[in-house]
């Protein structure tokens, strides 16, 4: 039986790197030379004969800048790519260093050896968590992966990219806005919530939490849009999760209230054309239908005048958002017209600290009215928010 041996033949011509590496550091002292003593045109010219482009003769240039008051003989067995990769950036700088303080000829795994220790790795602060990564005006959140055995969130958030048509970024930005509102006491809870949210979100968010449920059912129409409840300012395409204020608009925010959807029934007046009036039990899902019907703000006010707030919840839960829209749309029209009219009666003088309307604001900055004025001049007024002034003739003082 015949056995063949094969023996490595990379063994008998790895020495020819050396000359590589030396050769390369020749060329690349010269060329750091040329540069050196060479006006700027003639070096160009230079770089137009080698054929190569001005990052490849740059790359050559930094080995021969790195390199250049050491002897050749002592660099040779480093492999070629090695000087390249040591001398592309300044944080290998600690290992060039290291390579010119050395004694004796320098081998590649010293150089290894002091790229590894002149790592650094991050020493993470685990008592100052962060999600940010960047600085300043690059700085950027990035939320870890999240991994729960019921994948609770990764499903909420898909269901809602999948019908809403929302990114992912969105769906959370929109959640810290309503954890947000709800810190600050623009949401109330006035049904027990599904044991799993219970779970998730703990005590915090019971209904028993809040401070004066008596007070809050039995307020009138008129302390919804009082002080004490926090106007929520948002764009005029609703959530699906929201609820509508039907109240008399006095201005354009639309002021909303967190309502767990619950069958309910309520008692209203429907005027007909006649003025004949009726009173008939009707469900949320029959409040909608007539709300579809409406062409008029003036119109939705008749038909949910004497809504309490929890059929007023469910019926609007039961409108697509499309309908949501329009309704939105037919408010912010109202109150426009309201402001409009009071503004034309008393004719009231804005200075600046006053809250305004800008009436003919630019529809993707609708939602940030109302606006505070911070300086009038020449009868423009600049508002917060805003770089470029308004005329103070488009402005409605907020009462």
């Amino acid at each position: 039986m015949t056995t063949n041996t094969y023996t490595p033949v990379c063994l008998d011509i790895i020495d020819t790197l050396n000359g590589t590496t030396a050769t390369i550091l020749e060329f690349a002292k010269a060329l750091a030379t040329d540069q050196k003593n060479l006006s700027r045109a003639d070096f160009s010219k230079l770089e137009q004969s080698l054929g190569w482009s001005r990052d490849v003769v740059k790359k050559y240039i930094n080995i021969g800048t790195a390199f250049f008051d050491i002897e050749i003989s002592r660099l040779i067995n480093i492999e070629a790519t090695t000087l390249f990769k040591i001398t592309s950036n300044k944080r290998f700088a600690p290992v060039v260093d290291g390579i010119k303080n050395a004694f004796g000829h320098i081998t590649q795994q010293f150089v290894e050896h002091l790229i590894q220790s002149n790592k650094k790795v991050p020493v993470p602060n685990q008592s100052t968590p962060t999600i940010w990564r960047g600085e300043n005006a690059t700085r950027r959140c990035v939320i870890p992966p999240i991994k729960e055995d019921d994948q609770f969130t990764g499903t909420t958030i898909q269901r809602a990219m999948d019908d809403e048509k929302i990114t992912a970024q969105r769906f959370v930005r929109e959640a810290a806005a309503y954890r947000e509102a709800y810190k600050l006491g623009a949401f109330e809870l006035v049904g027990d919530l599904p044991p799993h949210l219970v779970e998730i979100l703990g005590i915090e968010y019971e209904r028993g939490a809040r401070s004066d449920e008596n007070s809050d059912e039995n307020s009138t129409t008129e302390s919804l849009t009082a002080a004490s409840t926090v106007a929520i300012v948002k764009e005029p395409t609703p959530s699906t999760t929201a609820s509508l204020d039907w109240e008399a608009p006095s201005n354009t925010n639309n002021i909303e209230e967190c309502r767990a959807p619950l069958p309910a029934y309520s008692v209203i007046e429907i005027k007909s054309e006649e003025q004949l009036s009726y009173k008939r039990e009707l469900s949320a899902n029959d409040i909608a239908e007539l709300l579809k019907e409406c062409a008029t703000w003036s119109e939705i006010q008749e038909i949910t005048s004497s809504l309490d707030k929890q059929t007023r919840t469910e019926s609007w839960l039961q409108l697509s958002r499309e309908e949501q829209t329009r309704v939105l749309e037919l408010k912010r029209v109202a109150s426009i017209e309201h402001i409009a009219s009071n503004t034309v009666e008393e004719t009231p003088i804005i200075k600046v600290g006053d809250t305004v309307i800008w009436n003919n604001c630019w529809p993707h900055l609708s939602s940030w009215n109302p606006f505070q004025v911070e300086n009038i001049e020449d009868d423009y007024a600049k508002l917060n928010n805003l770089k470029t002034p308004v005329p103070v003739e488009e402005l409605s003082l907020v009462s």
